[in-house]
């Protein structure tokens, strides 16, 4: 019994130790962002004066500031320099505020490896809690990290990582009515991103769309609209092609020549809702398209999904290296 209590206190110490090893690691490479639409979220650094976060807490803003942990110091966000509305990530330009980059994991992670959050939740900044990963789900043709590891409103775009304060993932969303049932969007989307990034900033105000349905502007077909009937998504007329998976993720934006640079490669569900509707908006080409969501699964490693518009078959497909080859690319942008 004695040996038992021995070795429960020092699993207890060896915790403390190792949360308090990650907080003071990466703490002061965190921020608490705030925008003039009000809303609240985390970010974190990833090289010098960027700040990587969800778009969903920049979404509708023209302006923004962060602020460092136990400061009320206010700095204003430039702008962005790369967005991925698919996958729900922006990089964002900060100057005179250069904070060492949180270091992203090169190990895979594993269901059960223990995780940590650095966020600001409901407004609290810095605050740490830790978890379990406890699966990995695909959700609206993104992959997820689900986790225990608690986040709640205010916590989104914070980093997730892993015991060496390594990162892994960034928190993006939690289901409310559950319990521990949080989620988290791999650093591998974070990585490309990273990769094409630009090297000016626009202001955030570029990313408010001014599209209005039936725009002849626009050089594409409205494919569906939300509920309210005021939203939906534009894709281009014409198919790009052919091209590899890495040119169609980066060049989408440039390859439309509309006077809209946020064009994007769509994700594999985006590409089933434009096949359901094929009848009214096609036809479409015979040969297999693109999609921007990643299938990353031993042994099928450094694959992407592709669909038949034509007949609406799904699968996998090289991305990159000597076994793949280049495929058609139909563009989309929100409005």
């Amino acid at each position: 019994m004695r040996f038992l209590f021995f070795s429960l206190l020092l699993v207890g110490h060896l915790y403390g130790q190792n949360a308090t090893t990650v907080y003071n690691k990466v703490s002061k490479s965190t921020v608490t962002i705030e925008t003039n639409e009000g809303s609240l979220g985390s970010g974190f650094f990833i090289a010098e004066n960027i700040i990587a976060t969800n778009y969903h807490v920049i979404e509708g803003a023209t302006q923004a500031n962060c602020y460092l942990i136990n400061s009320n110091i206010s700095y204003a966000i430039e702008g962005y320099l790369a967005v991925d509305k698919n996958a729900d990530l922006v990089l964002l330009k900060v100057s005179n505020l250069n904070k060492p980059p949180i270091k992203l994991s090169l190990s895979e992670d594993v269901i059960g490896q223990k995780v940590f959050v650095i966020g600001s939740p409901k407004g609290l900044p810095g605050t740490i809690s830790d978890g379990i990963i406890s699966a990995f789900r695909d959700t609206d043709g993104t992959r997820l990290i689900q986790m225990t590891a608690p986040i709640s409103s205010g916590s989104s775009g914070g980093p997730v990582l892993n015991s060496l304060g390594e990162l892994i993932g960034i928190s993006v969303s939690q289901i409310v009515d559950g319990q521990n049932l949080n989620f988290a969007i791999p650093k591998s989307y974070l990585e490309l991103l990273i990769k094409y990034k630009r090297s000016y900033s626009e202001p955030l105000s570029n990313l408010i769309d001014k599209l209005k349905i039936g725009d002849e502007h626009a050089g594409g077909i409205i494919f569906y609209l939300d509920s309210s009937g005021k939203h939906g998504k534009v894709m281009s007329k014409n198919d790009i092609g052919d091209l590899t998976w890495f040119e169609a993720y980066s060049n989408c934006e440039n390859l439309i020549l509309n006077g809209f640079d946020d064009w994007y490669l769509p994700s594999i569900n985006e590409l089933k809702q434009i096949y359901s509707v094929k009848e009214i908006i096609g036809p479409f080409d015979t040969q297999f398209y693109w999609s921007s969501t990643l299938y990353d699964v031993y042994p099928a490693t450094n694959c992407a999904w592709r669909i038949s518009l034509f007949t609406g078959t799904t699968e996998f497909y090289k991305r990159g290296g000597k076994d793949y080859y280049a495929l058609l690319v139909k563009a989309v942008r929100n409005f």
